[in-house]
């Protein structure tokens, strides 16, 4: 373990070793938290959402029967729509 020093705009350098441990790379996202006397971290992996066809969403609501809408997963379906429309 080694330390580091907290710069003026709260900037910390972060080990190689933990930053290799951890899979950290550019522009990963970390989560702190302050637990039990330690500052802790953690990366945050992004949600793999499946592509939806349009017969996956409710006609209704158009939401989807089963998994989380997401912003990638609408246009996934729409690229998708259009491809069999052409």
């Amino acid at each position: 373990m080694s330390a580091r020093v907290v710069r003026e705009k709260r900037q910390v350098t972060l080990p190689q070793e933990v930053v290799q441990a951890a899979g950290i790379k550019v522009d990963d996202q970390v989560y702190w938290r302050f637990e039990d006397g330690e500052v802790r971290g953690k990366k945050l992996v992004a949600e793999t959402v499946g592509v939806l066809d349009l017969e996956d969403l409710d006609p209704e609501t158009l939401a989807p029967k089963e998994g989380k809408l997401t912003p990638g997963s609408i246009i996934s379906a729409v690229r998708a729509d259009r491809e069999t429309q052409r």
